[in-house]
């Protein structure tokens, strides 16, 4: 026969059962942590979940590198920035948690003046740092992430911006351009995603850099060929390239009929120069390209 204690304990059972449901729900963390937050505080829903929310494992897994996630590009105003947050494999890409964390980071900075991943991460987010939010959502999906890289380009009120997203975020560009002009700039911007230029215009390479291109030729391709070497500048040079909407004119061409002209772009792509993963430091750039510096147009 149950006895009057009995009938308590199953009530505190259920009530246990269903404060530990609802932690789970709020914080995406498993049912034996979420027990434990209660146990260590006597059963205090809301204590338990400051608890949990304050301590969790960021998942040690060396054996995996954090290449992969996803890149993303956000323009407001005259402003815009461009960054990447990796993490270990190609499904966390489609995990909502860590969408909606590059969302995040994203509105937070392009509304901050921040130029450096280091002063990134002490940035407010949702009463906490970047830097734990981002060990949370870890700690949730089980598995490392990065805020590896950022670039904040700032223009001029006659200036255009355009930008693309393909994949989802396998890569992301940012064209500028000097005079308003979004669908050419939107449709150069798709251009720099799908042909992966290195140059703007053949003009703009310095003498030093074309030693090191031609030197690069040579290694790729056994022998110097001027005639071989030449076309292969003119295919990664943005300028020279064939337009993506009409292959019977250059990229110089489009520009110059609708009179104008391109002042700079940014490309970035899923964990560009990370060839030597586990030697290449994520707080510097692996792709030689300026990360931490704000140009102003």
């Amino acid at each position: 026969m149950l006895t009057k204690n009995h009938l308590f304990d199953i009530k505190d059972c259920v009530m246990d059962t269903n404060l530990i449901k609802k932690l789970r729900e709020k914080t995406n963390r498993g049912m034996l942590e979420c027990k434990k937050a209660l146990e260590a505080n006597h059963g205090d829903y809301d204590l338990a979940l400051a608890y949990l929310n304050k301590t969790y494992e960021v998942p040690i897994t060396n054996d995996r590198v954090a290449s992969k996630g996803l890149c993303n590009v956000v323009v407001k105003d005259n402003e815009a920035i461009l960054y990447e947050v990796n993490a270990e494999t190609d499904f966390v890409a489609k995990n909502n948690d860590f969408i909606k964390l590059v969302h995040d980071l994203g509105e937070r900075l392009i509304d901050s003046d921040v130029n450096h991943v280091k002063s990134a991460l002490k940035l407010d987010i949702f009463d906490t740092q970047i830097e734990s939010h981002i060990k949370k959502i870890s700690a949730t999906i089980q598995e490392k992430i990065n805020l590896r890289r950022f670039y904040r380009v700032v223009k001029q009120d006659e200036h255009s911006f355009g930008f693309y997203i393909h994949g989802g975020g396998k890569v992301v560009t940012l064209v500028i351009l000097n005079r308003q002009n979004k669908t050419l700039a939107r449709d150069l911007a798709l251009q720099i995603a799908a042909t992966s230029p290195s140059y703007i215009s053949l003009s703009y390479i310095d003498h030093d850099t074309m030693n090191y291109e031609k030197f690069m030729y040579e290694k790729n391709h056994g022998s110097f060929d001027e005639k071989g070497f030449n076309k292969y500048l003119e295919n990664i040079t943005l300028y020279t390239q064939p337009f993506i909407y009409d292959d019977q004119k250059t990229v110089e061409t489009i520009l110059y009929e609708h009179h104008v002209q391109m002042i700079d772009f940014l490309r970035f792509e899923l964990g560009q120069g990370i060839e030597d993963k586990l030697n290449c430091r994520l707080d510097i750039p692996c792709d030689r390209s300026k990360i931490l510096i704000k140009p102003l147009y």
